[in-house]
């Protein structure tokens, strides 16, 4: 995926006004069937599926034995006993599918076969109403998803996305994605990876590869009510962390590298009292600050907080995620 096609705050701006188009064909995709498949994910995911019926969506997680979280994930329910699992994590196609070993189930890749474009904004409808009946579109309930045909293209249409605003991802063969794409793109401005970073950072979403990079549980980062044990044991799970989201400015006149002020491997955690373990950060194009995603400690919260490089000043606490 690309960073920008051109200018990641002019990106920004047409998903917040209209629409912007992304390729998220990164995305893993692995079909479970099988009498067990709804029991099986359920349990991989510690949030029971019972209830989802055939055409929605639900986000869950992916975390270790010891609750540790590993990644996020959704879950559409393709048929009765046909679950798909999309994922960002590349190494989660080999531990899903062995994890799966034990169920009656068959898990196959769909990945290679598999392209995601993704329109984003309040414009989504108009701009798909171009290609497909705007009706179509409009029935498509949030987190559910239909069978279409797009300019004679076969697609599966889910109601969802990565910005916390109104959007849809678009599944298809990679040969009809790339036939589409111009053709969305006359309707949508394609973005990058910056625009969505800054889009998914201002609706306060976690990114898994930045916030799961610390050893957080699912009640750290606020998430209890996704990821909860479905046998009801407690104890590992009180959280020792918040997730908060936080505007601030440098320190300086010059800006060091946005990667300097985050968290790595190895630095102390859970930070220190009222010290903020920064996992996500970018300019903050409405404000022309900055807007972060991170950590702090839940012995002590106080007004006046710090980052653990000491590169930002001015860190306003703007909203905390907790439950």
């Amino acid at each position: 995926m690309p960073e920008t096609f051109g200018s990641a705050m002019d990106e920004f701006d047409a998903c917040q006004r209209s629409a912007g188009l992304f390729d998220y064909s990164f995305l893993l995709r692995l079909r479970v069937e099988g009498v067990q498949a709804v029991e099986a994910v359920s349990n991989l995911c510690q949030r029971d599926f019972s209830s989802l019926s055939v055409g929605a969506v639900r986000y869950a997680l992916y975390a270790s034995e010891n609750g540790r979280l590993i990644s996020d994930l959704t879950v559409w329910q393709i048929g009765l006993e046909t679950l798909d699992i999309m994922s960002g994590r590349a190494a989660d196609a080999p531990e899903i599918t062995a994890a799966l070993g034990t169920y009656d189930v068959n898990v196959f890749d769909l990945s290679d076969q598999t392209a995601v474009l993704a329109i984003q904004g309040p414009a989504t409808n108009a701009c798909l109403g171009q290609l497909v009946d705007q009706d179509r579109i409009s029935e498509i309930p949030s987190f559910g998803f239909r069978d279409l045909s797009i300019a004679e293209a076969c697609c599966i249409v889910g109601r969802l996305g990565f910005t916390g605003l109104d959007g849809v991802e678009i599944l298809c063969v990679p040969d009809d994605a790339s036939r589409l794409w111009p053709l969305l793109a006359q309707q949508s401005r394609p973005a990058g990876f910056i625009a969505a970073d800054m889009l998914r950072l201002k609706a306060g979403l976690p990114l898994f590869s930045q916030e799961f990079a610390p050893p957080v549980t699912a009640a750290d980062v606020g998430l209890s009510r996704i990821w909860k044990p479905l046998d009801n044991t407690t104890g590992l799970f009180e959280p020792l962390v918040a997730r908060v989201l936080f505007s601030a400015q440098w320190v300086g006149h010059a800006a060091p590298s946005l990667s300097d002020v985050q968290w790595k491997d190895g630095d102390a955690f859970p930070p220190p009292v009222d010290t903020v373990a920064v996992t996500s950060i970018c300019n903050d194009p409405t404000t022309g600050g900055l807007i972060g995603m991170g950590y702090v400690s839940v012995r002590g919260k106080s007004n006046q907080l710090t980052d653990m490089t000491g590169l930002l000043k001015d860190i306003q606490v703007t909203q905390v995620f907790e439950g």
